[in-house]
């Protein structure tokens, strides 16, 4: 274990009986050392599923945003360096920490959300952070999680418990992150429970450095900066196998991951027989017979944009969805 003061974010990978925790700094040098560390590891060791807790350090507020009662959008920008050792997974599920004054789990009673959205995206740096939503945003917005959202009751851990994060929100679509700044967005329309409890957070406004981490969220009639939430972030190596939930588009297929980078991955009850890929214009570019159990479309051969997939089962019947290729 390496142990550096001044943390600003831990990143944890899992590896049979052993955990190897790396804690961020402001200094450099130090940064530069631990991941070495990682990387020098022989690859049969490193884990295929990882997690990054941010920011690390001792809370100093609370924002109600991830489970308040009342309507909320806001975005947290991460810079790449504390997520760098993502780049390349796929980011499938989040987790935030009730403010360590609550001592029991929350909540009391179900609780239900009318629609809860998660989008993932790249975005600007978290000191050029904008109070324009639009303008933290680089490049597509991807959803990840959308639809109506049920929080059992107790399921979400006292704030001072052994594993604050135990409460999960599982993405429909997990992202593969390639690098650079991120952006996580959520929006939700409130729940039905009268409590409101707030996440733990860290002011970022009086951090010495605010080079890795901003936020913002709606209020009123204008956007304003708030403190950034203390958040894990799950990833996987690859998706093969992994049983993850994903887009569900007509006829009850799933198609993952989206943004794709090599391969587009199809589930569902009937047997595809073949893929057919449109450009925007409406123009066919691509088609492939599918003869594998689980249907899969190289898209090595298309460049980055938006394009429709349109898929054949044997029994000649179509269904299409959209995809964008990073």
């Amino acid at each position: 274990m390496v142990i550096m003061k001044k943390i600003l974010f831990s990143i944890v990978y899992s590896f049979p009986g052993l955990s190897v925790i790396l804690s961020g700094m402001r200094n450099k040098g130090l940064w530069l050392m631990a991941l070495l560390f990682v990387f020098l590891l022989p690859s049969s060791f490193k884990a295929q599923s990882s997690f990054i807790i941010l920011p690390g350090s001792s809370e100093n507020g609370a924002f109600p945003g991830p489970y308040s009662n009342a309507p909320r959008q806001f975005q947290i920008l991460i810079a790449h360096a504390p997520i760098s050792l993502m780049t390349n997974k796929y980011i499938t599920s989040i987790s935030f920490s009730l403010q360590g004054s609550y001592t029991n789990a929350w909540p009391l009673i179900d609780t239900t959300f009318g629609s809860y959205e998660i989008y993932l995206s790249k975005g600007v740096t978290p000191p050029n952070i904008q109070m324009n939503f639009a303008a933290n945003i680089v490049g597509t917005q991807t959803m990840v999680k959308s639809g109506s959202l049920i929080i059992p009751a107790g399921s979400v851990p006292a704030g001072n418990s052994s594993n604050p994060y135990a409460y999960t929100l599982v993405f429909d679509t997990p992202y593969l992150y390639t690098g650079g700044n991120l952006v996580i967005e959520i929006r939700h329309t409130g729940h039905n429970n009268p409590v409101d409890v707030p996440v733990r957070t860290i002011d970022t406004n009086t951090m010495v450095n605010t080079t890795y981490l901003s936020a913002c969220w709606q209020q009123g009639n204008g956007i304003t900066k708030f403190n950034f939430p203390f958040i894990r972030i799950n990833s996987v190596q690859s998706l093969e196998g992994l049983g993850v939930k994903s887009v569900t588009v007509d006829d009850g297929f799933s198609v993952y991951p989206n943004p794709v980078k090599d391969y587009l991955y199809v589930k569902g009850d009937k047997e595809i027989t073949e893929f057919n890929v449109f450009n925007a214009a409406g123009q066919k570019i691509l088609s492939q017979k599918n003869n594998a159990n689980v249907p899969k479309l190289g898209t090595f051969s298309l460049s980055k944009g938006v394009y429709f997939l349109q898929m054949i089962d044997k029994q000649g019947n179509s269904t299409s969805t959209k995809f964008v290729k990073e």
